[in-house]
C-alpha cells in the first residue's frame, strides 16, 4: 500500500472519529440546552428603631426594656438565594431541583447563629441550603419532592396572611401558626418532627416527602417526613395537607399538621384556615390558626391566632398594607397562667421597578398575662413600639 493512501485512510479514520465526537457533543448540549436553571433570591435589609424590642442575631424584635437602633434583615421579605432547574424528559414529564439559603445582609452569612446573640445550641451550622434542598418529579398526575422543604401551612400562609407574609420575624401567623418561633421548644424532647432540634422552628422539615397537584382552581398539598428514629417509626415523624381554592377574586386555604417528638411520646398538631377577597384596589385577608402540644402525657399548650388585615393600592407603584393579630395562649391544668400579645403591623411601599421597592415599617406591640412566655421577664416593658425603613430587591 502506498503512503499517500495510507494517509488517506488515517485521514477518513480521524474524520469519521471526530464526526462521531462532535455529534456525540451535539447531544449533549441539546440535553444541557433542554435543563433551565434560574439563580433567585431576595436580598433585604434597612435600618430600624424600636421602643421595648431589641435585635436578636436573625434581627427579630423581642422583648426589652430599652430602646434599640440598628440594621435590620428581612423585614419586608425574608432574604434568601437559591437555584431551582427543570429538565424536560418529554411526555410531560421533568425532573426538578431546588436549592435555596439564608442570606443576612448585616454579616453575609448564610446562617443567623453567628456574631452577637448567637445560639451555640443551634443546628443549623452544617446546612449550607437551610430553607430548601428538593429533588423531584413534575409529571402530568402532580409534582413528587423529596428533600427538605417548609411544611404545608407555610405553604399556604402567605395567601390568607393579613399582611401577605411580610416580617417574617415579628408576623404571628409565621411564628405560631407556621411554627417558625413557636416559643414551644424548651428541650430535645419538646421538640417536634425532623428539621432542627437545636431551633425553636419547625416551619422546615428533614427528609421530607410533598405531592402537590393541582385540578383546575384546586391545589391540594401532602407532605409525609420520615422521622429516622431507629426503632421507633413515628417519632420526629410529621404527617401534613393543605387544600387551597384560587381565583382572580378569591383564595380560600386550610391546611393541617401533625408531629411526633423524638422519644414518640408527645405530639403537636396545627392548622389554620382563612382566605383573601380582591376587589379594585383593594384586598381583604383574615385566617384562624391554632396548634396544641403535648408538654407531658397531661398537659398541653394551646395557642390561638387570629388575623385581619387589608391592602390597598393607591397607585400602581404604591401600596398601604396593614395586619392586626391576636396571640392567646393557655396551659392545661393551669401550669401557666395565659399570656397574650396584640401586634400591629404597617406597611408602606414603593416600587421603583418590577423587582426593587422601598418600604417604611411601622408596629405597636402590646404583651400580656404571663410575662415569661412571650417577653422573656418581667422587667420587659409591656407595650412597645418599632420603626423600620428600607430597600427590598429580587434576584
Amino acid at each position: 500500500m502506498k503512503q499517500t493512501e495510507i494517509v488517506f485512510i488515517a485521514l477518513a479514520l480521524i474524520s469519521n472519529v471526530a464526526k462521531a465526537q462532535q455529534n456525540q457533543l451535539a447531544k449533549t448540549l441539546d440535553n444541557i440546552e433542554s435543563t433551565n436553571i434560574s439563580i433567585y433570591g431576595v436580598l433585604d435589609g434597612g435600618a430600624r428603631y424600636a421602643d421595648g424590642l431589641s435585635l436578636s442575631a436573625t434581627s427579630s424584635p423581642t422583648a426589652s426594656n430599652s430602646t434599640t437602633s440598628g440594621f435590620a434583615n428581612g423585614i419586608d421579605r425574608s432574604g434568601r438565594f437559591g437555584f431551582t432547574g427543570k429538565g424536560d424528559l418529554g411526555d410531560g414529564y421533568k425532573a426538578l431541583f431546588t436549592l435555596e439559603s439564608d442570606v443576612y445582609l448585616n454579616t453575609g452569612s448564610t446562617n443567623p447563629n453567628l456574631g452577637t446573640g448567637k445560639d451555640t445550641s443551634a443546628r443549623t451550622t452544617n446546612k449550607i441550603f437551610e430553607r430548601q434542598a428538593t429533588v423531584g418529579l413534575a409529571t402530568p398526575y402532580g409534582q413528587f419532592l423529596l428533600g427538605r422543604q417548609q411544611s404545608a401551612i407555610r405553604d399556604i400562609i402567605d395567601d390568607i396572611d393579613a399582611i401577605g407574609g411580610r416580617f417574617t420575624a415579628f408576623n404571628p401567623n409565621l411564628q405560631y401558626t407556621s411554627l417558625n418561633a413557636s416559643a414551644l421548644v424548651s428541650s430535645a424532647t419538646t421538640y417536634y418532627g425532623a428539621g432542627n432540634p437545636g431551633n425553636d422552628s419547625m416551619m422546615r422539615q428533614d427528609r421530607a416527602v410533598k405531592y402537590i397537584a393541582n385540578t383546575g382552581p384546586v391545589t391540594e398539598i401532602v407532605v409525609y417526613s420520615f422521622g429516622g428514629v431507629t426503632g421507633l417509626r413515628q417519632a420526629s415523624s410529621s404527617i401534613e395537607g393543605a387544600l387551597s381554592y384560587s381565583d382572580d377574586t378569591v383564595i380560600l386555604s386550610t391546611a393541617y399538621q401533625e408531629l411526633n417528638n423524638i422519644n414518640d411520646s408527645l405530639k403537636l398538631s396545627a392548622y389554620t384556615a382563612g382566605g383573601r377577597y380582591s376587589i379594585g384596589d383593594w384586598q381583604f385577608a383574615a385566617n384562624y390558626g391554632h396548634n396544641r402540644a403535648d408538654r407531658m402525657v397531661n398537659e398541653q399548650i394551646k395557642t390561638n391566632i387570629y388575623s385581619i388585615g387589608t391592602t390597598y393600592a393607591i397607585t400602581s407603584s404604591i401600596d398601604l398594607t396593614v395586619g392586626y393579630y391576636n396571640v392567646g395562649r393557655s396551659w392545661t391544668a393551669n401550669a401557666k397562667p395565659d399570656a397574650s400579645i396584640r401586634r400591629i403591623i404597617g406597611f408602606a411601599e414603593y416600587r421603583l421597578s418590577k423587582k426593587t421597592l422601598l418600604f417604611l415599617e411601622l408596629d405597636k406591640n402590646k404583651w400580656g398575662g404571663d410575662v415569661t412566655q412571650f417577653q422573656g421577664a418581667s422587667i420587659n416593658k409591656a407595650s412597645t413600639s418599632g420603626l423600620s425603613v428600607g430597600i427590598d430587591y429580587k434576584i
